[in-house]
């Protein structure tokens, strides 16, 4: 209650991408000192009830909730992200080379619609920095949890085609060796060439070939778009299932739809791709045919659309075995993330499931 009417509308009254930063830079100094995580861990209370244990090819997570890509874009935040709640984070997307992003401004709030409109074009440090970023908190054991890091091509005039793949592939080697998982950002909407891998097939395969080139050491996720047809969301996953590497996908990326939404901010939001309550159906489609295509080849992290128990329950269901989440922590707080998974151990034993993985597709069997 105080976050929803005392403070959510103090910073709702500022800039969005300027709140962004000043929670940030809060963040990465909670991350410190062992006395502010335990503080913070005092005060959000993260979940530890074996019910919700669940894994993602190999790598254990303590809860199915994650952190998803665009929040903490350049890792700064992962050693406070454990004491609000989170059992992983996927950091990024970073690119290559440093990539600028869109001009500002690129991140609007849709009070109306619980949403975001997001259009920061891959705002990166690039892969050098990062890298050098993540040894010193390897090197001092501030990464407490696991960490997926999301890799994309940078968003510069004229960087297409094989020099955009070869920058999405120099990021992946730099920070492979950082990360317990790898994500490949095949779908960012809000690039000025406005290419998008996944809705490209020969491209799609290029890249699939060109990552199976570096002798990949770590599990592979491909972030898709929501906006793909059924017919080319199970040619793509086709196309990966010669991958032994490849591990699954994240279920969705940003929408450009925009049907239905009734936020006054539209107007100035001109550009970029809408996030939040508005994405669920979409997002919950996608994961439905996925893995009801997948044969079990695969595991799916659900990401769009949650904003209560029952749109986390209803994706474990569908298919997805972990959660990410960003709009709904900043509608909802930082209470949120142990609130939700409260609920949904909850769920789980109301149901009569003795662990969250007997409850992974129950509902989209083929």
């Amino acid at each position: 209650m105080i976050y929803e009417k005392i403070l959510k509308p103090v910073f709702f009254a500022f800039d969005a991408e300027d709140m962004h930063r000043l929670f940030t830079w809060v963040g990465e100094n909670l991350g410190r000192t062992s006395l502010t995580r335990w503080a913070t861990a005092v005060a959000c209370r993260p979940v530890h009830d074996p019910i919700l244990a669940t894994e993602l090819a190999g790598v254990k997570l303590e809860h199915p909730l994650g952190v998803a890509a665009g929040f903490d874009k350049e890792g700064r935040m992962v050693p406070i992200l454990k004491e609000v709640g989170f059992s992983f984070v996927e950091v990024g997307s970073i690119t290559g080379r440093p990539s600028p992003g869109n001009q500002r401004p690129r991140l609007w709030r849709l009070p109306e619609d619980r949403a975001l409109v997001i259009n920061f074009g891959l705002l990166s440090s690039g892969a050098e920095a990062a890298a050098n970023r993540f040894k010193a908190y390897r090197d001092r054991g501030r990464w407490p949890m696991p960490v997926g890091i999301s890799v994309a091509k940078a968003n510069v005039p004229g960087l297409g085609g094989e020099s955009g793949l070869e920058d999405l592939l120099e990021a992946f080697q730099k920070l492979e060796p950082f990360s317990d998982y790898m994500t490949v950002n095949v779908s960012c909407p809000n690039t000025a060439d406005g290419v998008q891998y996944c809705k490209d097939p020969a491209m799609y395969r290029e890249c699939l070939s060109r990552l199976d080139d570096l002798h990949l050491t770590k599990p592979v996720f491909f972030k898709i778009s929501p906006d793909l047809t059924e017919q080319r969301l199970i040619e793509l996953m086709a196309d990966t299932d010669r991958y032994a590497w490849a591990k699954g996908f994240i279920m969705t990326n940003l929408t450009h739809d925009r049907s239905g939404l009734t936020s006054k901010n539209l107007a100035i939001a001109k550009s970029g791709g809408v996030s939040g309550p508005h994405l669920k159906t979409v997002a919950d489609q996608s994961l439905k045919t996925a893995y009801k295509n997948s044969r079990g080849r695969y595991q799916f992290i659900g990401v769009g659309g949650i904003d209560s128990v029952d749109d986390a329950y209803r994706k474990i269901r569908l298919g997805a075995s972990a959660l990410q989440l960003v709009t709904s922590l900043i509608y909802n707080g930082p209470l949120w993330p142990s609130q939700l998974m409260r609920s949904l151990a909850k769920r789980l034993r109301q149901d009569g499931f003795k662990s969250l993985k007997e409850a992974v597709g129950v509902d989209n069997q083929a």
